[in-house]
């Protein structure tokens, strides 16, 4: 039955905030033809981003299921521990 039309959803960023787009896929689709099929062509390329589904980074061959939830992941710019102590001696100095 590879025929089967299944949905699903991806996230992604878009200026600063989460966007999301419902699409219809066939059955059988991996993770890279998905992303080959809505122009991610040269995502292998791309260090910096690593595409996951429902929170969990998945392989290039993970064969996508009805409902999942794709989302592109950006490699964080700077520690989130260290941003958070930077921010709390900045408020505690005024």
């Amino acid at each position: 039955m590879k025929n089967k039309e299944i949905e699903i959803e991806i996230y992604f960023p878009v200026n600063k905030r989460i966007a999301s787009k419902s699409m219809i896929i066939k059955e059988g689709t991996t993770l890279k033809e998905f992303l080959n099929e809505i122009k991610f062509k040269n995502f292998d390329l791309m260090d910096d981003i690593s595409f996951g589904v429902f929170g969990k980074i998945k392989d290039p061959d993970y064969i996508l299921k009805e409902f999942d939830r794709v989302e592109v992941c950006h490699n964080a710019s700077a520690d989130p521990k260290k941003s958070r102590k930077l921010r709390a001696k900045k408020s505690h100095k005024s």
